[in-house]
This record gives C-alpha cells, structure tokens and sequence, in this order.
C-alpha cells in the first residue's frame, strides 16, 4: 500500500517540532541554569565574603547559617585548625562546586595578608528553583506538542483535503459523461494547474470521441448501404419468378449471407460503441447456435470436415442473450482455432460452458495475452483479429475466457457462460 501525501506531512512536521523543543529545552537549560546558578551565587558569595571579611581578626572565626558557612583561618594557624568537611582537601586559592555528603556547595577559598578565608554557600535553594523550571519546561513542551499536533492535523487537511476532492471527482467521471470535467475552484495554483490541464485533456479527447463516432457512423452507411443494395435486388430477382430451382438455392445463399452480414455489422458497431442500447434477447439452448456455426464453416470450408466435430453431452446450456454475437463469437472461436493447428478441433459443452480443443502448438503469447485483458493489447494483427472481437463479446455479454496453461499438447480454452 503506497503512504499517503498526508501521513507523509504530518509525520515529519511532528518530527520537525520534537527536534525543535528537544533542542531547544536542552539548550536553554543549559544556558539558563548555569548562567543563573553561577552568577547568583557568585554575586552572593561576593557580597558575603566581603561582609565577612570585614568581621575576621587575628583569631580563628566560623561563621555558619542557613545556607553560609565561613572560616577564617588566620596565617600563623594554618596548620593547626582542622576545618570543617566542607573546606576539607581545597587548595588554597579555589573557586568551584562541592558535593558533601549529596549537597552541592558553591565553595570560593581565598587567600590574604590576615589568612585563610573559606566560603560555601548552599546550592539546594537553587537546585529547587531548577526542579521547578524543569517542570515548567516539561509542561511548556507536553503543551508546545499538543498545539503541534493540533496544526500538524489542520496543516495536513488543507495540503491534502483539496488533493482528495480532485482525485474523488476525477474518479467520478463517467466515459460516458466526459464533458462535465472537474472543478476549477481551488485556491492553491499547483490544484488549479492540474484541474485546467485535466479538464483541457477531457475536452481533447472529447473531441476524439465525437470524430470516431462520426466515422463509425459513416462507415455504418457506407457498409449498409451496398447490404441495401444487394437485398433489394435479391427481392427483384424473387419477384420475376424466372429462376430455376438451382439459381433460387443460389439466391437464398446469398440472402442469408447478406442477412448475416448486415446482423455482423450491428453486432460490431454496438460492440465498437460500448453503449447499452435496445437489441433483441433470445432464449435457446448452446447446441443450437454451435451446432449452425459448425455447419456453417463445413458448408464454406468442406476440407474441415474431417478436423471438426463437436463431441457429445449431456450438458446443453441454455442462455438468454443476443444470439447474433453468440453466432459471432462461435464463428470466431473456431475459424481461429482452425488457423492455428493442422490437427483436429473438437467443441464440448462441460459444466462450465464451452470446451474448445485443438492439436496445435497454442497462441502466441502476444495473442494468448488477449484473452487475460478487459482491455485488448496495444495492437491487433491478423492473426490476432478473431481473438480481440472475441475479448470484445465476452465482454458485452459478460462471460469469460481463458487459456489452459497447463495443457502441454494442443491449446484448450474454456468459455464460462
């Protein structure tokens, strides 16, 4: 299954947001908490240290609060004093964080002309403060995605609900209704283009249609209208009642020829047309049109007379439909299988409809493939002429065709009825 245009936009503007608030909230508290935590503590520690240092004299002094402690060590007892954990192990000047004992110290160690000042200031205070703008951080992100997601939703519906309502009403255009083309109204130019080119494709094959229907039509009276001719003739050669009985056989040969002729070219124009129109139904059973094509091909073509036969049944189909491209189909079915072998071809009637079996070396794939397309090949040669009116019957009448791959000897092909 192909992704969608909007899964696909959806999906990286969500990604697009996460690498923006993860990027974002990392650098920011970054850069905010350690500005912060660094310039606080030092502008305490400064003011402190310089209270303090104004309270030292020339003996030992702690002092220690809340979130202060501070030691003078005064010179000449540097070595004598053991300070507090706090200050335990520092060189002498230092300036950093601590961790004593899971508590963060912000420890400035100075030296001058008196001693040793040692200075820590508590850092939980400020650690409080950095749970809280996390949190608030956390919360601005969980909000920054659910706005994000909510415009990534509206984003994809305006880039793809325009897209879905074209490609629905092209869809919804009937070959038979091609004038009424798409809508035009689309605010986006790329949706416009498409829509205008469409529409100008609709037209120019519109324009194809009409000139093949005026051409089908012409040639329908250009091709009746000899038809006319001969059984008008025909009725005048009836009517003067001077022909011998051979020369009436010959006559009515050539009447059911012309009939037939004229039945083939409705048949081939309504089939050329594709279009439902009025025709007459006929109920009868299989056996009857099989049984008149067979004799009709052995009366024009008396060497087939050995190589087809119609093998016996106790199955006889009986089907409700135009019997003149029943006679068509048949007709074809076996003129192309007696083409394509040298061999026998017999026509039984099974379970499914029509058997027709040769001894040839089967179609050729460029003709077989015929047969497995609603829509004939991209050409039709001579060879192939029968099979494509037959994919053209099957289709009006709705039966189906097909080839028996696994037969290794000769061609089968099955007609469903």
């Amino acid at each position: 299954m192909r992704p969608s245009i909007k899964h696909h936009v959806f999906r990286q503007f969500i990604i697009l947001s996460l690498l923006i608030i993860i990027t974002l909230t990392v650098q920011v508290m970054e850069l905010m908490f350690d500005e912060d935590e660094e310039n606080k503590a030092t502008l305490e520690a400064k003011l402190e240290q310089s209270y303090y240092a104004q309270q030292i004299s020339d003996k030992e002094q702690t002092w220690e609060t809340a979130t202060t402690l501070v030691t003078f060590v005064p010179k000449h007892l540097t070595e004598q004093i053991e300070l507090p954990n706090t200050f335990q192990g520092l060189p002498v000047p230092f300036s950093g964080e601590v961790d004593v004992l899971g508590n963060e110290y912000w420890v400035d160690v100075s030296q001058s002309e008196a001693g040793v000042l040692y200075f820590a200031k508590d850092m939980s205070g400020f650690e409080q403060r950095e749970e809280i703008l996390i949190l608030v951080l956390v919360l601005s992100g969980l909000l920054y995605i659910a706005v994000s997601y909510i415009s990534a939703q509206l984003s994809t519906r305006r880039v793809v609900g325009p897209l879905a309502k074209l490609t629905q009403e092209i869809s919804n255009i009937s070959p038979l209704q091609r004038t009424q083309g798409v809508s035009e109204d689309y605010e986006d130019q790329e949706l416009y283009s498409i829509a205008t080119t469409f529409n100008s494709y609709l037209r120019t094959i519109e324009e194809y249609v009409k000139r093949e229907k005026m051409l089908i039509g012409m040639a329908s009276h250009e091709l009746r209208t000899p038809i006319a001719v001969i059984s008008g003739a025909l009725d005048v050669l009836e009517e003067r009642a001077t022909m011998s009985v051979e020369n009436k056989k010959t006559v009515d040969r050539i009447r059911a020829a012309t009939n037939e002729m004229d039945a083939n070219i409705v048949a081939i124009l309504l089939l050329a047309r594709k279009q439902p129109e009025s025709r007459q139904v006929t109920r009868v059973s299989l056996s009857r049109p099989l049984n008149s094509a067979v004799l009709e091909r052995l009366n024009s073509q008396p060497g087939d007379q050995a190589r087809l036969s119609i093998l016996p049944s106790e199955i006889d189909h009986e089907v409700v439909s135009d019997l003149t491209l029943i006679n068509m189909l048949l007709r074809n079915l076996i003129q192309n299988s007696l083409e394509h072998t040298q061999g026998k071809v017999t026509l039984q009637q099974n379970e499914q409809g029509l058997l027709i079996m040769d001894e040839g070396g089967g179609l050729p794939k460029s003709i077989g493939s015929q047969l497995e397309q609603e829509i004939p090949s991209k050409y039709v040669n001579k060879s192939g002429l029968g099979l494509f009116i037959v994919t053209l019957i099957c289709e009006n009448l709705g039966w189906k065709i097909e080839v028996d791959e696994k037969n290794k000897i000769g061609l089968k092909l099955q007609l469903y009825i």
